[in-house]
């Protein structure tokens, strides 16, 4: 007898490989085990892809689930985080009428490269859509990057949908004296992940950026309590200056949390910059 159990998403140990009008196939980093979850994150399946895939498919006429079509916009966590940061962004981003995917990556298991597959993979399982755009919050600025550089013959997503917009909130462009220190010590390697090596002065600079024909912002945003202990112990990813940048692409706004995507200008100025292109 199999049951179906609730489960937390899948925040650190399965990545999102597959998803369908909120229905999601995920894998886990240790075991390499699949399932699949649906718009409650109940688990519905587990086993092999195929196996899953096969499952999806009975479930699309049992639950009648509709067609999804038209625009798809990506939402990248950053490190240590999880999908439900994006949840204040998500509501908004709806109402557009575009398919909204907050994915999962396990950030303390997993490089940005070995990520990027992971995103290259779940991109070129999607179906029914014609253009797709992203949002990433900090680290998760850097998998995005490795993934639109990988090679153009891997990147079959592009036969099917363009790319439109990008937006970066509080991209990870510079390492942090916290990051460089931490990773000289082992047990914190082991501990944070490779992605905690990745974000210091040495690695950071061989890391690719995005390319040049893609419509990107960047969004700065540090709350003044932020700003007072990043001054005192270096330890935040905020080394940009607004003379840095032109106008079009970055924008510097107050915060007033330690959160921004809990910042109300923040989450007006991506889904503007998402729908219309520009600022």
């Amino acid at each position: 007898m199999k049951f179906n159990f609730f489960t937390f998403g899948g925040a650190f140990f399965w990545e999102d490989v597959f998803f369908y009008q909120k229905w999601r196939i995920q894998r886990h980093c240790g075991t390499k085990t699949y399932r699949l979850l649906d718009s409650w994150d109940i688990r519905r399946a587990s086993g092999t892809f195929e196996e899953c895939q096969k499952a999806f498919i009975k479930y699309i006429d049992r639950y009648e689930i509709t067609k999804q079509q038209g625009k798809l916009i990506v939402l990248l966590h950053g490190y240590l985080d999880g999908k439900n940061i994006f949840k204040p962004l998500w509501r908004k981003l709806v109402l557009t009428n575009a398919t909204v995917a907050a994915i999962n990556y396990p950030s303390l298991f997993r490089s940005s490269l070995a990520s990027a597959y992971q995103l290259l993979f779940f991109l070129n399982h999607m179906e029914d859509i014609t253009e797709v755009s992203f949002v990433t919050k900090g680290a998760g600025n850097l998998i995005l990057r490795q993934t639109l550089n990988l090679p153009p013959e891997l990147q079959t997503f592009q036969e099917k949908m363009r790319i439109r917009n990008i937006v970066e909130i509080n991209p990870v462009i510079k390492s942090s004296f916290l990051c460089d220190l931490l990773s000289k010590f082992r047990i914190f390697r082991l501990i944070g992940g490779p992605m905690l090596e990745e974000m210091t002065e040495k690695k950071l600079k061989n890391l690719p950026s995005l390319p040049n024909r893609l419509n990107s912002l960047k969004i700065f945003s540090d709350s003044k309590i932020s700003k007072i202990i990043s001054r005192i112990s270096a330890c935040c990813h905020f080394p940009a200056r607004e003379n840095l940048y032109r106008k079009k692409d970055a924008v510097f706004i107050d915060g007033t949390n330690f959160q921004p995507l809990k910042n109300e200008k923040v989450l007006n100025c991506t889904v503007k910059f998402i729908n219309n292109g520009k600022i």
